[in-house]
């Protein structure tokens, strides 16, 4: 059983009826593929506040949907879910997670919900009631011996949960998120902070994207007292929790897929057009992300700005490409944030014309076209559970490009041997060294540079993925029977 919070269908209300639309976004993808490649019965569960998806659970119409496996959404009132994801999950975890608060305003009021970490305590209880909610979905569903696998940190405090319904089920958690450490928590409320480790210890095995967040999980456990081996086990009340490292891979099978298009192919001319419209010789540099404040937009800016004010030779042979995708536009911090970009890249046009080229809106056969074109790609997020972004441009680029890449994301652990790494993303002057090594990088540098990264890429798989997390979790199912 998987257990998200977006899941991979749901129904828009039309006026000839109910129409299933399919669900996009990073996860969910990487679920969907997994899911569709496994051998065993699997159920996903997720949380659904739409009228139109209510209506159609009363009309039976999730059932053969012809997905590879079975999905059924749990339905809660819209105001419960938008505290519950918003209010608490945005602005309380995820900031924390990603350690986000020198980087926002407090100040900002959500719609009611207070401001500060989680909002008021309505936020708080809200998150509780999705988490025990979806967990007593699981429980009525699972048999004894279903693996239930949670995923990412909408349902952190889920695993605690479903171990009070069910003690002897096997459990997981798998964080997609980064894990910033202890002194990020420590800005969360006590209540906050104490919910969040004792859900995420109700799981047997609970995984990270890499090795950085696992341990920082491990210190956040030990220093709330709990025993920590230097196996990665946490000993604690409840039992034993085992922490792992599962690396998200990027889907080869899809990007060929979308690169391949004739459409993505426009794409690619049209920036080849415009690196040679730069004049010989010019590079095309290229970010693809989320407008969300943990991708770290603003300060890449900003680098590029400083760039262009120190080296004006560069006016005439860079140019930079951005696909931006709108995120979290309710949010109030997240719409601020947005806006301080526009800024920052209104004022490169002004003073750099014919520089800069954003686009604003979701496009990924563009965004593709993108990343296969870029002599240098930016990823210099302050924190990132894994990017795989950076992993699909290594994939997909076929100009032996250079990624300039955050120290402080996952990708850093698979492709660090090959980028040129920022250790300290917050750092502008750090990255305006960075991108200009990256840009004057000679060709055989560049060369080697490609084939480190994009080596550790080609014998991964999202089924593997989630095989491997499964076989974990079936060899503590196993255990305990015995």
């Amino acid at each position: 059983m998987l257990v998200s919070d977006r899941g991979p269908v749901t129904f828009r209300a039309t006026p000839s009826g109910l129409v299933a639309e399919r669900r996009t976004g990073s996860v969910t993808a990487l679920l969907d593929r997994s899911a569709r490649a496994l051998d065993d019965d699997v159920c996903w569960l997720a949380p659904s506040a739409g009228e139109a998806d209510g209506a159609a659970v009363r009309d039976g119409r999730f059932a053969g949907l012809g997905l590879g496996y079975e999905f059924r959404p749990v339905l809660f009132r819209a105001a419960e879910y938008r505290r519950y994801y918003e209010d608490a999950g945005v602005r309380g975890l995820w900031y924390a997670l990603h350690d986000l608060w020198a980087d926002l305003p407090r100040d900002l009021d959500a719609g009611g919900a207070g401001s500060g970490p989680l909002g008021d305590g309505a936020a708080l209880r809200a998150y509780q009631q999705v988490n025990r909610g979806v967990a007593a979905a699981a429980a009525s569903y699972c048999r004894p011996g279903t693996v239930v696998c949670f995923h990412d940190y909408q349902f952190a405090t889920a695993p605690a949960f479903l171990r009070s319904l069910r003690p002897a089920q096997t459990v997981g958690l798998f964080v997609h998120a980064a894990f910033a450490g202890p002194p990020s928590l420590a800005e969360l409320p006590g209540a906050a902070r104490g919910l969040l480790l004792r859900g995420m210890l109700g799981a047997d095995v609970l995984g990270f994207q890499c090795g950085r967040w696992a341990e920082s999980f491990l210190r956040f456990a030990g220093e709330a007292g709990h025993e920590v081996d230097a196996a990665g086990t946490v000993r604690h009340a409840g039992g034993r929790t085992l922490v792992r490292r599962y690396p998200a891979p990027p889907d080869r099978e899809y990007l060929s897929g979308v690169v391949g298009t004739a459409e993505a192919e426009r794409w690619s001319d049209a920036f080849r057009r415009l690196r040679e419209g730069a004049g010989g010789g010019a590079r095309l540099l290229v970010r693809v992300d989320r407008l969300d404040p943990a991708k770290n937009v603003l300060r890449g800016f900003e680098a590029f700005a400083r760039l262009l004010g120190e080296r004006p030779e560069l006016r005439h042979s860079v140019r930079f490409v951005c696909c931006l995708t709108p995120s979290r536009p309710a949010v109030p911090e997240y719409a601020w944030y947005a806006a301080r970009v526009r800024e920052a890249v209104a004022a490169i046009q002004r003073d750099h014309p014919g520089v800069l080229t954003v686009y604003w809106d979701e496009d990924r056969v563009r965004a593709m076209a993108a990343l296969r074109e870029y002599d240098v790609l930016l990823v210099n997020s302050v924190h990132d559970g894994m990017n795989l972004v950076a992993q699909e441009g290594v994939l997909v680029n076929r100009r032996e490009g250079v990624v300039v890449l955050s120290a402080r994301t996952g990708s850093a652990e698979r492709l660090g041997a090959g980028a040129v790494v920022l250790d300290d993303p917050r750092d502008v002057r750090e990255t305006v060294v960075a991108l200009g090594q990256a840009l004057a990088m000679p060709p055989a540098e560049r060369a080697a540079r490609a084939h480190r990264m994009r080596e550790p890429l080609l014998t991964t798989s999202p089924e593997s993925w989630l095989r491997a997390q499964l076989a974990d979790l079936a060899e503590v199912r196993d255990r305990r029977r015995s």
